[in-house]
């Protein structure tokens, strides 16, 4: 079973997670009991507009192993809320003549989901994250999202100077 479904799957669940965490002021553990208790998949599909199709139903949602993806968005998620300063920062620290109030948070909550997975998920290619967190700005985005967040995170992914091992990763300034 190719791996690329549950990590599609659990970086649109850790994706849900993230944005819904943005307007909740729960600490981040109690909340993602109560997530899963929800069934993401099945709020997913409940709302998507017609002209829609919901990630459960997605050709790759059936080649996936929810309990792969529940633990790969677990992963990402613990990662992301352990890191978010740190990875605010140097969002904040890429833009130019932009300022963190401008972005929206779904492009802003993706950004830092990918920008996680750049520095820390060393196996996977950073052209995967990118398309990745573009193929999200694509669903939840607006029209004009995806060429942001592509060349936000192009430009970061060039400042990443090397990839020593999984938690180890020297950087250039932001």
């Amino acid at each position: 079973m190719p791996r690329y479904a549950e990590r599609t799957l659990g970086r649109q669940l850790a994706f849900q997670f993230l944005f819904t965490l943005e307007f909740v002021d729960t600490p981040w553990k109690q909340a993602l009991v109560e997530f899963w208790r929800m069934k993401p998949g099945a709020l997913t599909e409940d709302a998507c507009e017609a002209n829609e199709t919901p990630a459960v139903e997605r050709p790759f949602a059936g080649k996936a192993d929810a309990r792969k993806a529940k633990r790969y968005a677990e992963e990402l998620i613990r990662g992301v809320c352990e890191s978010r300063e740190l990875l605010d920062a140097h969002i904040a620290g890429s833009l130019d003549n932009w300022t963190p109030e401008r972005v929206g948070r779904t492009e802003w909550v993706i950004m830092r989901l990918a920008l996680y997975e750049l520095l820390h998920c060393v196996r996977t290619p950073e052209t995967v994250v990118i398309a990745e967190a573009v193929q999200l700005t694509n669903i939840f985005g607006d029209a004009e999202s995806p060429r942001f967040v592509n060349g936000l995170l192009n430009q970061l992914a060039a400042s990443i100077v090397t990839r020593e091992d999984d938690s180890a990763v020297k950087r250039a300034a932001p």
